[in-house]
C-alpha cells in the first residue's frame, strides 16, 4: 500500500494505490500526523485501490473518527464498484461522504 499526499486549497489529498487486503493499513498515523499539522479537511482518493480488507477499514473508521474529534472532516472520492457495494452493505455511505471525482469532493467543504 502506498500513500501519496497533494494540497488542493485547504483541502489534503490522500491518494492511496495498491491492494489493501492483508496489509498494515498506515493511513490512521498518517491522517493522525496530518491533525498535528493543522490539516483538518482531508479527501481520500480510492481510485487506484480495487479492494480492501478489514484491517483498512478499521484504519479508514479511525482516521474519520480522529478528524471528527478534532473538528475536521473526512471525504471519500473515486470508490470502485466493489468498495461502493462494500460500503452499501456494511451501511458506511451512512458515515462515509463519497463522490465520483476528486474535484467533487474537494469542492463539497466551500
Amino acid at each position: 500500500m502506498k500513500i501519496s499526499e497533494k494540497q488542493q486549497g485547504e483541502v489534503t489529498v490522500l491518494v492511496l494505490s495498491g491492494d489493501l487486503i492483508n496489509v498494515k493499513m498506515e493511513i490512521h498515523p498518517y491522517v493522525k500526523k496530518l491533525i498535528d499539522e493543522g490539516k483538518k479537511k482531508v479527501v481520500v482518493d480510492l481510485g487506484k485501490v480495487k479492494w480492501f480488507g478489514s484491517t483498512a477499514l478499521g484504519s479508514m473508521m479511525a482516521s474519520y473518527s480522529s478528524l471528527k474529534a478534532a473538528e475536521g472532516e473526512m471525504k471519500i472520492a473515486n470508490p470502485s464498484g466493489k468498495l461502493q457495494t462494500l460500503f452499501y452493505q456494511m451501511k458506511l455511505q451512512e458515515i462515509f461522504e463519497s463522490f465520483d471525482t476528486v474535484d467533487e469532493a474537494v469542492n463539497s467543504f466551500k
